[in-house]
């Protein structure tokens, strides 16, 4: 046993000195000394000595007041509320400059949807030249939006490495892309050509979602990784990662053939039913995913 979970264990149980221990009360100490080992393990990353690091986590957890909101009013001092002060004590302001930059590429991307609806609806510019600018403008502004948003660290989350933000933000872009395609293509009913495009970048999105998230990391804090312990839902993939891994790829082929049967449909019959393959397709993966998603009952 090392020295900080040595004088962590002291001073919590000093804290609960004098008290009557009910089986709510035990729960909450034992809560307590995960939590408390997560945040004197972070302010030792930040340079304090193992004592000092155990007590200043003591401090700010104000535990006095924790226990008599059990011994009082019960209800206001569950375990959601712990977390509740274990959040307040860890939040992490935003940088304005984030915030700033949020609100400029959020309001641009609006914009620029406005007046992708705007053009489609007069039909202005020659001929597809101006839809085609906008969808670039709105996949490019939606992957900027969408990487710039998970290189932040937030209260319960380290930021997110360059390589996976930029992968992340250029599948969300495509699939914005790919949308706002399909809309020019519904709307004009352009060429087939236009609707493979956008195929080709939804289908690119939803192949890329699967590869970044089957390859996901962990990035919660430690003390919002100890908080997920107590309330860890006992779902097939949290406890299989093959299972999980598995789901990816039946979802890849899922909707490489919905969408591969929407543009034969769309080429042979029209759009009047090819848009039933889709349908279809979203049925098909929520029933596998309801299937795999919960651990079979014994």
């Amino acid at each position: 046993m090392n020295a900080d979970s040595s004088d962590i264990h002291r001073l919590l149980d000093e804290a609960f000195v004098g008290v009557t221990m009910t089986p709510e009360l035990h729960d909450l100490k034992e809560e307590l000394r995960s939590n408390l080992a997560a945040r004197s393990a972070e302010l030792q990353a930040k340079g304090k000595d193992a004592a000092t690091a155990a007590r200043t986590a003591v401090t700010e957890l104000d535990i006095p007041q924790l226990i008599a909101g059990f011994e009082t009013e019960p209800s206001s001092a569950t375990p959601g509320g712990v977390a509740a002060e274990l959040a307040r004590l860890n939040r992490v302001r935003p940088k304005p400059g984030f915030v700033i930059l949020v609100i400029v590429l959020s309001l641009l991307t609006v914009v620029v949807a406005m007046a992708l609806v705007v053009v489609s609806w007069h039909d202005l510019g020659d001929g597809l030249s101006g839809e085609d600018l906008l969808v670039a403008a709105f996949g490019l502004l939606v992957a900027a939006l969408v990487d710039v948003s998970l290189r932040q660290e937030t209260a319960q989350h380290f930021r997110m490495p360059n390589r996976r933000a930029i992968g992340y933000g250029l599948a969300a872009g495509s699939l914005a892309a790919g949308i706002a395609v399909g809309f020019v293509y519904i709307w004009h009913l352009a060429s087939v050509g236009l609707l493979a495009t956008g195929v080709v970048l939804v289908l690119a999105a939803v192949i890329a979602f699967v590869a970044l998230g089957v390859t996901q990391t962990n990035r919660l804090k430690p003390w919002a990784l100890a908080q997920n312990r107590q309330y860890e839902v006992d779902d097939r993939f949290s406890q299989d990662p093959v299972a999980a891994a598995r789901f990816g790829i039946y979802t890849v082929i899922i909707w490489v053939l919905a969408i591969t049967a929407f543009i034969v449909l769309s080429i042979t019959v029209g759009f009047v039913w090819s848009w039933l393959a889709l349908v279809g397709g979203f049925v098909v993966f929520f029933l596998v995913l309801a299937r795999m998603l919960f651990s079979p009952t014994k």
